[in-house]
């Protein structure tokens, strides 16, 4: 039997090797010349130096990414920088950290001693997770995270300086337009798990080399290949003239739709490809700074205070001086998530007002600059609304499946969403042939 997988992102990744778990000989067709799809390796001339195409953190509630990965016998220790969840303002005014104690008394931390609120503005907190675990963690239908967080009365300062963050960052979608369902699976698996669900882990090399090298070295990987060509023929499918019996496309929505608007024969098929076209995009943006020497604040993550009207919009800036062992060495990443507005305007006059905007906020202020890029990916993560209806990975066609983190499931655009949606359709690939 052979499977083809059209796309060698995370899903696309994790499909593959899943498949050749299952001893099915597969092709890995990719359009670019990187593996690894949105979170990918990135040769920056300007650094010159190797980063991924923006800056990623997982959390340690990802848990089939994270086993995959183990299952790879990538060291986890060596390849992340860990640490207890940890969000403090880079102006020193706020923070909200966890103790490092087994569940649930690492709650403790930010509910005895979490630093620019009052404690009964703390209690909020354990009214958002006792309503959100009584009912389940599920929410009304259409519910926004905004109105989630307003019905379980957060005040003012923990939406501003807590939740908005923490949902722009997990959804890329401002927080009166997210999906509080989603919202709430995220918190379910982080905050409502255990201490280690609640860590962040920092890649400490880029992405590409750090484990999809590894999930496809068994494929047969075609880079540089665009699929042109899906044909449908009695005992399979036809991608660029060379047969397969089952093929998971691993792509975004715009390139799926084009390859399967020519397999369009009866209405149920044009409905479910009519159905794509309804998921749109936020970009994501990073910037990256090569400072002439190490960044003397001793802090691998901060949080920014941003302007989301002005130019100054950087919301975490990652300071990989402060990781022992990051390949970046004193690399300083800087992320902006729903960068909408940035589109529009010059590259440099958004690296001068994030600059600016660090130094005018951090404590210790940055060393003098050697280099600076900004890379925005237009298409990073779809527009996470609560009436999003997600496709499943089945579709009209037998033995044609999609992944992606798109796809239906209980998270965001995130890796760990990707990673699942590829298992799966790899599993159900193996299924509809045997």
């Amino acid at each position: 039997m052979k499977a083809a997988v059209i796309g060698a992102g995370w899903a696309g990744a994790a499909a593959a090797y899943q498949l050749h778990k299952k001893g099915i000989n597969t092709t890995v067709f990719e359009a670019s010349h990187t593996i690894g799809g949105r979170a990918r390796k990135h040769s920056s001339k300007t650094l010159q130096q190797v980063v991924d195409n923006g800056q990623h953190l997982l959390l340690g509630a990802y848990s089939s990414t994270l086993a995959l990965m183990q299952e790879l016998q990538i060291d986890l220790d060596r390849s992340f920088y860990r640490f207890d969840l940890d969000i403090q303002s880079a102006d020193e005014s706020f923070r909200f950290k966890t103790a490092p104690l087994p569940a649930p008394f690492h709650l403790l931390g930010p509910l005895l001693f979490a630093k620019g609120t009052r404690f009964s503005e703390r209690l909020a907190l354990i009214g958002l997770q006792s309503y959100l675990r009584k009912n389940h963690w599920k929410v009304p239908s259409g519910m926004t995270v905004l109105a989630l967080l307003q019905h379980t009365k957060q005040p003012e300062v923990l939406i501003k300086k807590l939740w908005h963050p923490l949902c722009i960052a997990a959804l890329n979608t401002p927080i009166d337009q997210a999906c509080a369902q989603l919202f709430s699976h995220v918190l379910r698996d982080s905050l409502g798990g255990s201490r280690g669900d609640t860590q962040m882990l920092i890649p400490l090399q880029n992405m590409t080399e750090l484990w999809a090298d590894r999930a496809l070295r068994h494929a047969d990987v075609r880079l540089g290949r665009a699929v042109r060509s899906l044909i449908q023929v009695s005992s399979g499918y036809e991608l660029n003239g060379e047969h397969f019996d089952a093929v998971i496309i691993a792509t975004n929505t715009p390139s799926a739709i084009r390859l399967m608007q020519p397999l369009v024969s009866d209405r149920q098929q044009r409905e479910f490809v009519c159905a794509l076209s309804q998921i749109s995009f936020n970009p994501i943006a990073t910037l990256y700074l090569q400072p002439e020497s190490a960044w003397e604040n001793p802090y691998p993550m901060l949080m920014l205070d941003e302007d989301t009207q002005g130019l100054a919009a950087g919301q975490w800036v990652f300071n990989h001086a402060a990781m022992p062992g990051s390949a970046l060495q004193n690399i300083i990443a800087v992320t902006i998530s729903y960068a909408n507005r940035l589109l529009d305007y010059d590259k440099k006059a958004i690296e001068s007002a994030i600059i600016k905007q660090i130094n005018a906020q951090s404590q210790v202020a940055l060393p003098p600059l050697l280099s600076s890029e900004l890379i925005t990916e237009k298409r990073a993560t779809f527009v996470a609304s609560p009436c999003l209806v997600r496709p499943d990975l089945h579709t009209p066609w037998p033995t044609l499946f999609l992944a992606g983190d798109w796809i239906a499931n209980d998270y965001p655009a995130v890796l760990e969403g990707a990673v699942r949606s590829g298992l799966a359709a790899a599993n159900a690939l193996y299924s509809s042939l045997y």
